[in-house]
């Protein structure tokens, strides 16, 4: 990383007509990658439905009838219930990161050629990820409603998903800035992604002798937010939810910061 000049971070007046240019042009380019994300697609929006569907029955058939869950808490319906709501989140969090990451390189001419922060790029396939992770969770509680389930925890729901456009976005900052200089980047991300997800606790409740390890993993205190907020499941402790937002926090501001460090070396890599 020889080529990687870091300097001070500057810290400038913000001000509000450059603030609201920049909430502008932000707004734009998410609905702009809204809009073209299944362009040509015969299905179109319907995909945002569809893939996190898909992946739902095929955990079920797999962990249901092939091999049924230990757990009595979550057997039969109310573990496709419980499934869902720890898929949604996941594949929004890891579309937000996987195409956060080349979202620099993916925009390099724009980089080149506009004078703004390119941050904002990598911020917009996040937004536009959660966008879709929306719809999908408007469906799944209106199903709920429909079956009379208790939606008295849905106030958590935006809590939770701002925390977890925070950390995914603190995360895609680090890698966006990584990628540029590191191309295989992408192929250690997929694996490492991977093992998150049967680390995390989306297809099995924290429990038994792991307990303890699940702990550590800032995903199981964030799916337990969403599981709250649909399930109406028991809250996460409270160290649990401090030790989620020290790691919200750290991780956006990091991610944010080292980013900022490595943008005067971006233009020249890409």
């Amino acid at each position: 990383m020889s080529n990687l000049r870091t300097s001070p971070v500057e810290v400038k007046a913000i001000r509000p007509a450059e603030s609201l240019k920049s909430f502008y042009l932000f707004a734009e380019l998410v609905k702009r990658d809204f809009r073209l994300r299944f362009t040509g697609s015969a299905l179109g929006v319907a995909w945002a439905v569809l893939q996190p569907l898909s992946l739902v029955v095929l955990y079920w058939f797999v962990f249901t009838l092939m091999i049924p869950p230990r757990s009595p808490q979550v057997a039969g319906q109310d573990y496709v219930l419980f499934l869902i709501a720890g898929l949604i989140p996941w594949i929004g969090f890891n579309e937000g990161i996987l195409r956060g990451t080349t979202s620099i390189v993916d925009n390099a001419m724009v980089v080149r050629r506009l004078a703004f922060r390119s941050e904002v790029l990598v911020a917009v396939p996040n937004a536009s990820a959660l966008i879709f992770e929306g719809i999908a969770l408007l469906l799944f509680a209106v199903f709920l409603f429909a079956k009379a389930r208790p939606l008295t925890g849905l106030w958590l729901l935006p809590i939770a998903v701002c925390l977890q456009l925070l950390i995914q976005t603190g995360v895609a900052f680090f890698l966006s800035a990584i990628f540029v200089f590191f191309r295989d980047v992408m192929q250690v991300l997929g694996f490492f992604l991977s093992i998150a997800f049967y680390l995390s606790p989306i297809l099995y409740p924290v429990a038994g002798r792991f307990e303890n390890f699940f702990r550590w993993n800032p995903m199981t205190p964030l799916l337990g937010l969403f599981r709250s907020a649909l399930l109406a499941a028991p809250l996460p402790d409270a160290m649990s939810i401090v030790f989620l937002l020290a790691v919200t926090g750290t991780v956006f501001v990091g991610g944010l910061l080292f980013f900022r460090r490595a943008q005067p070396s971006l233009v020249d890599l890409i």
